[in-house]
């Protein structure tokens, strides 16, 4: 959020969007997530006051969006007929995994309007994960005010069998995240520099003992930005190898670097506590 350069890597799950007119002046919405339907809405149109929902916070959520498309768009949902829409979750909403800025994406696409204007409008943050979601292979990020820069970004490392990601299972609000840090965190210029010289390294690196070192000193320098104890310290301390939090600190996904066979691994996870585990190859595109 501060110009720091980031690498960010597009996992293979995601959301859709599908819209089909109606004839009624109503905008109904229908959410599904991997277990079946997530909850169902109805708008009023054009007010798009909410007529009748399942679950009043998604719904005012959904119309605080709908209503900043038009801001940057007047003549959005202003047409003399009705629409259903249906979305589809590839992953669990409590993963962290992108459930807002799938969405955003995809209502930026459909109405025709800047994503990442959207975004400030609504959620704010940096519009990585914005990026991430129009993005099939890995990229480096960098915002630095208004400006964002894209680019490609070669990671494909020979040790990526060493590397899963494991859900701590607290999810994260990233809006408080945010809040918290504009709030609370100090930090110079010489930290962004720091930061994103680590990611130059990281693209960089060939080997897993130089990967695991940048991890870990990505993990200190947050750590005293943030004040918060790293996760190794709370949750893995015997663990050997690099831990690495991802996204909102302290609830979402962490990257591990791991040294055993994959049944080993896993069972030391669930041991833990934690049996949502996924491999770098099984999850990332």
């Amino acid at each position: 959020m501060e110009g720091a350069l980031s690498l960010a890597l597009p996992i293979n799950k995601g959301q859709s969007l599908t819209v089909t007119q109606t004839v009624n002046k109503l905008l109904r919405w229908k959410a599904n997530k991997p277990e079946g339907l997530w909850f169902t809405t109805e708008f009023s149109l054009p007010s798009l006051e909410v007529i009748v929902t399942d679950n009043i916070d998604l719904a005012s959520s959904l119309a605080k969006i709908l209503l900043a498309v038009r801001r940057l768009s007047p003549d959005f949902l202003q047409d003399n007929f009705g629409l259903d829409i249906v979305t589809n979750l590839d992953f669990n909403p409590d993963y962290g995994f992108g459930t807002s800025s799938t969405l955003i994406s995809n209502i930026a696409n459909w109405a025709d309007v800047d994503p990442y204007k959207l975004l400030d409008l609504t959620f704010g943050g940096s519009g990585y994960d914005i990026a991430c979601a129009r993005s099939s292979e890995p990229i480096l990020f960098q915002r630095l005010t208004h400006d964002i820069y894209v680019s490609d970004a070669k990671f494909d490392p020979d040790f990526k069998e060493n590397l899963y990601f494991v859900y701590l299972g607290k999810k994260q609000s990233s809006s408080e995240s945010i809040s918290n840090f504009r709030k609370n965190c100090k930090y110079s210029s010489q930290d962004i520099d720091s930061i994103s010289e680590i990611t130059k390294e990281i693209i960089l690196s060939n080997n897993l003992n130089e990967f695991e070192a940048l991890l870990m000193e990505h993990e200190l320098i947050m750590s005293y930005i943030l004040n918060q104890t790293t996760v190794k310290s709370l949750y893995f301390s015997d663990f050997p190898g690099a831990i690495k939090s991802l996204g909102a600190w302290g609830g979402d996904f962490v990257l591990i670097t791991n040294p055993e066979p994959d049944s080993d691994f896993r069972k030391t996870m669930k041991d833990k506590g934690f049996g949502t585990v996924f491999r770098f190859d099984e999850l990332v595109l």
